[in-house]
């Protein structure tokens, strides 16, 4: 049942990617039929979260396909989120695009868990693993907006105006990654203190790679919001960060992921 429900997810928001961005058709049937086929999107994304956390009395994070699939559905859920702002269904339908590419990512990886019942019903768990979800969210919203803004602000030098008006203005994609870079941040810091919480409960040997990769990307938005609140850098320099910090992480934890086939071995 879920993984109907995941395929119709991943249909979904390529439907809505495609009407977004493309534009084709009448303007007002397009935009209602995006923002339908963005809405049946989360639904059933959700809804497959909902039966396997049901079904297994867990959230559904022990697994590498599980986990990415998770990330996938923070992303739709933001960019469902930007669909009534102003100028934002372009952005909305590049975010769609990204949730459907790591859903299909997820559909594709390994399922072998190696955690305990015992182990995941920890009371730090549901905490570490929501609040670290939500933080690789947050960025990975981030890493859009921030590749839009470059953009962006690549043809507004290069004067290549055309398809523009479409978009959010600058100042309003550079607030947003700052939002998303903020919340992130303040979610992944919860995510790992609930994690040491979780790693003593249960008499964890130590720090693994996807420990170390994690405290790194926090390092690393730690920087971009010292930048950026404090300093008040603005503009290209943090959404640089946030682009080389997302992939980054992509590379490197994909890497340990796939070679160790979960987040905890």
């Amino acid at each position: 049942m879920h993984l109907a429900l995941l395929l119709v997810a991943l249909l979904a928001y390529c439907a809505s990617a495609a009407f977004r961005i493309a534009k084709w058709g009448p303007r007002p049937w397009v935009s209602k039929a995006g923002l339908a086929c963005a809405v049946l999107a989360v639904l059933a994304h959700l809804s497959a979260i909902g039966w396997v956390w049901f079904q297994n009395g867990r959230i559904p994070v022990s697994d590498i396909g599980e986990s990415v699939a998770l990330i996938s559905a923070g992303i739709g859920v933001g960019a469902l989120l930007l669909q009534p702002k102003e100028r934002g269904e372009v952005l909305a339908g590049v975010l769609s695009s990204l949730a459907a590419v790591l859903l299909g990512v997820g559909l594709l990886l390994p399922g072998a868990s190696s955690q305990t019942d015992a182990v995941l019903s920890n009371v730090f768990f549901p905490i570490h693993a929501l609040a670290t979800f939500v933080g690789i969210s947050s960025f990975a919203l981030s890493f859009g907006v921030s590749a839009v803004f470059l953009m962006v602000r690549s043809r507004l030098k290069r004067k290549r105006l055309r398809g523009l008006g479409g978009l959010p203005s600058m100042e309003s994609l550079d607030q947003l990654n700052t939002r998303c870079v903020v919340v992130g941040f303040l979610s992944l810091t919860l995510g790992i203190a609930a994690g040491g919480g979780w790693a003593s409960a249960h008499g964890s040997g130590g720090l693994g790679p996807v420990v170390w990769i994690t405290l790194v990307l926090w390092g690393w938005y730690a920087l971009a919001v010292l930048l950026r609140v404090v300093g008040g850098w603005r503009g290209k320099i943090t959404a640089q960060l946030s682009v080389f910090g997302f992939t980054g992480m992509l590379v490197s934890l994909g890497s340990v992921l796939l070679i160790s086939q979960g987040w905890h071995p």
